[in-house]
């Protein structure tokens, strides 16, 4: 047997709406059939009572003046009044017969036919001879049909309301037969709905994933989505896309270490040159030349960070970030950097503001020290001169906290989940005469993710940017 594979997204909707709607229609058909008989019952019950009665009600009235045309005929011996009796009698023999054609129950026919019996031996005693009855027994015989024609009007009231209590239990029961049929049909239904929801959505969170995998560059995994056709043509082109990508990146990994060593060679030379120059070897300087030797070398130094960003995120992309852990006082951290920037400080007269609480977390050293050391030098770059950097460094009893703050021109609120990103580069303006390379806050998070903190923009309304780095202090490492 062939399974239906529908060929798109669509066509797996409507077969699901169709097979989910389906029990419904049948309960609906179902309901609409009951009613019918229902009201067809109904009908059929009212018309029936309705003749009935009105057809005993006919028969009172028709004895009643049978009983007078008799009596008026005994006292006066008019002929016509006789031939009234007649054409009464006529009549009802007419509603007696038209009374009997109806579908009524055996002890109300009955009766019927007892009264047409003595109506007829009535008849047959003034008919003959116009035979005149003392006034007594007329008053009994007609007293007698009279009774007999209201037994009649009565039980065709009682079928009334026996016709009206039979339809009352044929609607019960069918109401409780609709409320069975949705009671399993309903459920029924919403479970043919779950089952198609998942079948729909199944390949739709594969989609998803695969999509989300390939956002964060993860291009490991090939791409293979099962369902309908046109979800599985989707899935191969993303695959396609996948090894596309990956060969992009293999490539721009290659470009940036090859581009990272061959850097890192000639600014090695210009770095020792400097130096040499700024400790006055090759001979005295000027106060000009000195403070020119001191620009090449900050920016030599500036350049020597640029490219260590570089072999670091080429190193995470291939390895993560793998931690040598160890005890690591990061208030003296931040002691020892602070010192090293002390220069570069000065010559933009910049201050520092440090209010740092003793503090002991388990991390890896270097990593922790290029966490700090991005954050100082970021702040120090956007910082004007005659700027301040506070630093403040707090412990809890779960967590250590590291804010920096500068007075630059802050951070744009667009930009702040964009910052983050590799070689992403605000509009914020900066000083120095090397540009960075847009690394060094997504070095910072990988590291400080890799030690289970977390990295984030403070707003506090305050002038500059403000930088906080939330470390734990008792968690089981791994490296990322």
């Amino acid at each position: 047997m062939k399974i239906f594979r529908p060929n798109s997204i669509v066509q797996l909707i409507l077969a699901g709406f169709a097979l989910a709607v389906l029990p419904l229609v049948v309960a609906l058909l179902y309901a609409m059939v009951s009613v019918d008989r229902l009201a067809e019952q109904s009908q059929r019950v009212v018309t029936q009572a309705v003749k009935a009665t009105q057809g005993s009600r006919t028969l009172i009235e028709q004895i009643t003046l049978m009983e007078r045309n008799v009596r008026q005929y005994q006292v006066l011996g008019d002929e016509a009044l006789f031939q009234s009796y007649e054409e009464n009698r006529k009549q009802f023999v007419v509603t007696l017969r038209w009374l009997g054609e109806l579908p009524l129950p055996i002890s109300l026919r009955q009766l019927l036919g007892r009264l047409s019996v003595d109506e007829e031996n009535f008849y047959a005693l003034v008919h003959g001879g116009h035979v005149v009855l003392p006034s007594g027994v007329a008053l009994d015989l007609f007293s007698s049909l009279a009774q007999q024609a209201q037994q009649v009007l009565e039980q065709s009231q009682q079928l009334i309301d026996a016709e009206v209590a039979r339809t009352q239990v044929s609607a019960e029961q069918a109401q409780h037969n609709l409320l069975l049929q949705a009671s399993a049909l309903v459920p029924l239904a919403l479970l043919l709905l779950v089952f198609f929801v998942v079948l729909i959505t199944r390949p739709l969170q594969r989609l998803d994933e695969a999509i989300r995998r390939l956002g964060a560059g993860d291009f490991s995994e090939s791409v293979a989505l099962s369902g309908p056709r046109d979800v599985q043509q989707l899935g191969e082109r993303l695959d396609w896309m996948r090894s596309r990508l990956l060969d992009v990146e293999e490539e721009k990994l290659r470009f940036l270490r090859h581009l990272s060593h061959e850097l890192k060679t000639p600014l090695t030379t210009i770095r020792e040159g400097s130096e040499l120059l700024c400790e006055e070897i090759p001979g005295p300087l000027t106060s000009q030349q000195r403070e020119i030797v001191e620009l090449l070398r900050i920016n030599g130094v500036q350049l020597q960070k640029l490219i260590e960003d570089l072999l670091k995120f080429n190193a995470i992309i291939q390895r993560g970030s793998v931690l040598n852990l160890e005890s690591v006082r990061l208030d003296e951290l931040v002691v020892t950097l602070i010192e090293e920037y002390k220069v570069v400080v000065m010559a933009k007269r910049i201050w520092f503001e440090a209010e740092l609480a003793e503090v002991t977390v388990p991390g890896d050293r270097d990593k922790l020290r290029v966490v700090v050391d991005n954050l100082l030098s970021n702040a120090i770059k956007f910082s004007p001169p005659h700027g301040r950097i506070h630093i403040t460094l707090t412990v809890t009893a779960k967590q250590a906290q590291l804010d920096v703050c500068d007075q630059g021109s802050g951070i744009v609120r667009e930009q702040r989940g964009r910052i983050f990103e590799a070689f992403y580069q605000g509009s914020a303006p900066y000083t120095g005469h090397v540009k960075g390379s847009g690394l060094g806050l997504s070095i910072t998070r990988e590291y400080v993710n890799a030690h289970g903190g977390i990295i984030a923009v403070v707003e506090d309304g305050a002038v500059g940017a403000h930088m906080r780095v939330t470390l734990p202090l008792q968690k089981e490492l791994n490296g990322v």
